[in-house]
């Protein structure tokens, strides 16, 4: 763990605040109006020395401040004039395409962070003119965007890191706000993609980034109660008492619908008002809407995620660029918040309401039979309150034809005759511990309450036999998902 000290001289040092040796030097290098002369410059040296023998040899190499090369600010410039080996390598493989960096040398300049971005270790993501001109914003009007020191300080890192030393998480700006790193696919930093990296400097490393990086000054709940348009989501956060957790709680990342969505939500249901949604209904809603961790809008895939509800919201990119989160379309993305990052959306996001034998039995009388076996076996109060829990759901047809029947009330009374535990044996095979979504799914065996069974996606068939039915996947319920199979599994 690195502090960084300021001295008179404004050059600035790093030391490891875990070293009892340097902590001592440093609080008697702070009592430096009592001190003669010598002992400051004993004192300068002894610590000069002790910071020397501290660094690894891997800091040594990538921030040898009296290397031969640029400096960090030397490096953009040398884009900006065409001199770059890399810039030229570049104009030499794409024709005219070379990144160049005169928006930010400019903001560098003016708001007189060149010099310690200069001096001091840093990794820099540097969004080319490019990402700038995409904001509206030129080497004419930069000085005058709000807020530029700590725009530019949140593009820097106080230390040295190249791209192979990346993981997936948040990182510590220079700026004091985090970024959020991610390298599953190519690196992304927040919703930046570096596009160019590794590119050495004398006291550092600079990443090239498309787009340019905004600190979050507020929280979710800052966000939303400062919004004119998630005033009604504001105020059903606070009525949830979901407030404090949007507030402290996190990272998350907030499917937000916004003051329409809610209005047209009113108009299409009972209720007139937040006030008439009873609390435990408004909070399986608004917990429903939210995702653990960041996830910004490039990071998304065709699939379901799972949010605090338990239940999952399906993400749907075959539109793109439009993107829809259920039925609900994304209007703004990548709102970034201290705690997490909002996406605003047009409508709100509902939950399933109804347990697993509560949602088969909605499809009544497709699967009363199945829900004759389970209570037969004793499994309907597990499959009411327990898990949460996959089944793949024999329809009535598939129960009769492995009976070998045609009427549903003699196929009742046969399922009630059977043996329990051939029967629970039975049903448990068509049970799988968690919410296993058919994205999730994937050719091979599959893990049950009562052994495998061989799943192949190809032609969505299960032991060979049972066929999954496409258009009935995925159906939600409070404690789980059901996929409907047409035909009845055997162990």
């Amino acid at each position: 763990m690195f502090i960084i000290f300021k001295n008179k001289l404004n050059k600035i040092i790093m030391f490891d605040k875990n070293d009892k040796i340097l902590n001592k030097i440093m609080k008697t290098a702070l009592t430096v109006n009592r001190l003669p002369k010598i002992y400051l410059y004993f004192l300068s040296a002894l610590l000069i020395s002790f910071l020397g023998f501290s660094c690894s040899d891997q800091e040594a190499e990538t921030a040898d401040l009296n290397s031969d090369l640029p400096s960090i600010v030397e490096v953009l410039e040398s884009f900006n004039k065409g001199q770059s080996s890399t810039a030229k390598m570049l104009n030499n493989k794409e024709g005219d395409y070379t990144p160049t960096f005169d928006v930010l040398s400019k903001a560098l300049a003016r708001t007189k962070l060149a010099s310690t971005v200069s001096r001091n270790r840093l990794t820099v993501f540097a969004p080319t003119d490019m990402a700038f001109a995409a904001l509206g914003i030129t080497t004419e009007n930069v000085t005058e965007v709000e807020n530029l020191a700590d725009i530019l300080l949140y593009h820097a890192v106080g230390m040295t890191v190249y791209s192979n030393q990346l993981e997936n998480g948040p990182v510590t700006t220079v700026n004091g706000a985090n970024v959020i790193v991610n390298i599953d696919n190519g690196v992304l930093i927040n919703n930046a993609k570096v596009t160019m990296a590794d590119i050495k400097a004398r006291n550092g490393v600079v990443h090239v980034i498309d787009s340019v990086l905004f600190p979050p000054n507020l929280t979710i709940a800052g966000i939303a109660g400062s919004s004119d348009d998630f005033s009604i989501l504001f105020d059903a956060v606070v009525k949830a008492n979901l407030g404090g957790i949007l507030t402290d709680g996190g990272p998350f990342t907030v499917f937000a619908p916004t003051n329409k969505a809610f209005m047209d939500l009113l108009e299409a249901t009972p209720y007139n008002s937040l006030d008439d949604i009873p609390m435990d209904v408004l909070t399986q809603i608004l917990l429903y809407h939210v995702v653990d961790g960041y996830v910004f809008s490039n990071q998304l895939m065709n699939g379901f995620v799972p949010t605090l509800n338990g239940a999952a919201v399906y993400v749907n990119l075959d539109m793109a660029p439009m993107v829809y989160i259920n039925d609900s379309k994304v209007k703004i993305s990548n709102v970034q918040a201290t705690n997490g990052v909002i996406h605003a959306i047009d409508k709100v996001l509902m939950p399933p309401t109804m347990n697993l034998v509560e949602t088969a039995a909605s499809f009544d009388p497709e699967f009363s039979l199945l829900l004759t076996a389970a209570n037969a076996a004793g499994l309907g109060d597990t499959l009411s309150n327990g898990g949460p829990f996959t089944v793949f759901a024999p329809t009535n047809q598939a129960f009769l034809n492995f009976l070998n029947l045609s009427d549903l009330e003699e196929a009742k009374g046969v399922i009630q005759g059977l043996d329990t535990t051939v029967l629970t044996n039975i049903l448990l095979y068509h049970v799988v511990e968690g919410r296993v979504y058919s994205s999730d799914l994937s050719s091979g065996s599959v893990t049950t309450l009562n052994g495998n069974f061989d799943l192949d996606l190809s032609s969505l068939t299960i032991d060979g036999n049972a066929m999954l039915i496409p258009e009935l996947l995925n159906v939600q319920a409070t404690n789980g998902v059901i996929h409907v199979v047409d035909a009845v599994l055997m162990p």
